[in-house]
């Protein structure tokens, strides 16, 4: 009995796998995306159509046999709520967004901190689910490292050591996520590339370089949730950073991007800088040899990133949960 719970679980999350990227969806690209029979299949959409998770959507233009029925996932059966921590030179903006499960904003508000603390945060997320009874997973943008939930290092200080999943959790009483927010934006621009290797190198106006990696689809952590820092590389103190980042920010992140490179040799690399420093995105890459330079790409738009992330991170979260 277990066995076959655990095998229709995980066809349960294999469809709504392939729903979860925001498409319509008919039964022979299930079928063949699943390697599920046409008659299991045909059972889990009548299942998750009951429970209002799956919508039908209609059907698609004959090719010769009958209309093929098309479907897609209801992006309304829970919402997700993404809190996001921006650093301001006078403090910080805490972003709060209420999201369909494709990311669409329902709900957008922001406020400003001079500390930002885990009260803040907590405050905001029982506020919204207050407001809307769909949310179903808290998910949260820590511009630092988090492990299990605990903000290890944080640019907003004043979040450093606090336990924000079980704070939010106990608050709200529904899933919690805290996520790296450059890591968060990497998962969205892979959600624009899909390729087998990617990251992603966020320098802010303040702070340090940071870099998100997403490895055959997967978001990599590394051991102690410390891969990308690149802050701690051990070629330049703190100090020297910040006088490089003065004095010639395009030759500091060149280098940096040349040790990710070394390192990871990613297929895409997306390169955002809020820095004003002119440079052309080739200025990147003048300490890669051509023959092993990635792709790289500009990227303009992090705070949709980060959004079009933790939309990804909360899908996977819930589409786990529902399989259980």
């Amino acid at each position: 009995m277990a066995n076959t719970e655990e095998l229709k679980r995980r066809n349960v999350i294999s469809v709504l796998s392939c729903l979860g990227d925001g498409k319509v969806w008919n039964k022979a690209d299930l079928v063949e995306a699943t390697g599920l029979s046409t008659g299991a299949l045909t059972q889990i959409l009548q299942e998750l159509q009951g429970t209002g998770e799956v919508l039908f959507s209609g059907t698609a233009p004959s090719t010769g046999g009958r209309r093929p029925k098309e479907f897609v996932l209801n992006p309304d059966f829970r919402h997700v709520l993404q809190l996001t921590v921006v650093v301001r030179p006078d403090g910080y903006r805490i972003c709060r967004k209420t999201c369909d499960l494709n990311g669409a904003v329902l709900v957008e508000q922001a406020f400003d901190s001079a500390a930002c603390t885990e009260r803040d945060l907590v405050d905001a997320a029982r506020a919204a689910c207050a407001e809307d009874e769909r949310i179903g997973i808290v998910c949260i943008a820590n511009p630092g490292v988090s492990i299990a939930g605990k903000v290890v290092v944080s640019d907003a200080e004043g979040l450093t050591g606090s336990d924000l999943v079980a704070a939010v959790t106990d608050a709200c009483g529904v899933a919690t996520v805290v996520e790296n927010d450059v890591n968060a934006a990497a998962i969205g621009l892979w959600e624009d590339f899909r390729t087998e290797s990617l990251a992603l190198l966020y320098q802010p106006a303040r702070y340090y370089v940071g870099v998100g990696m997403v490895i055959g689809g997967r978001l990599y952590n590394g051991a102690s949730h410390a891969a990308g820092e690149l802050r701690y590389l051990p070629f330049y103190t703190e100090e020297e950073q910040d006088a490089a980042l003065a004095a010639n920010p395009v030759e500091l992140l060149a280098k940096q991007l040349a040790t990710l490179n070394c390192v990871m040799n990613p297929e895409v690399v997306g390169i955002c800088v809020e820095l004003e420093a002119e440079a052309d995105l080739e200025d990147y890459l003048c300490y890669i040899p051509q023959e092993f330079r990635p792709r790289v790409v500009a990227v303009d738009d992090f705070d949709r990133k980060v959004e079009k992330g933790l939309a990804a991170i909360a899908r996977d979260v819930l589409r786990n949960e529902r399989g259980k």
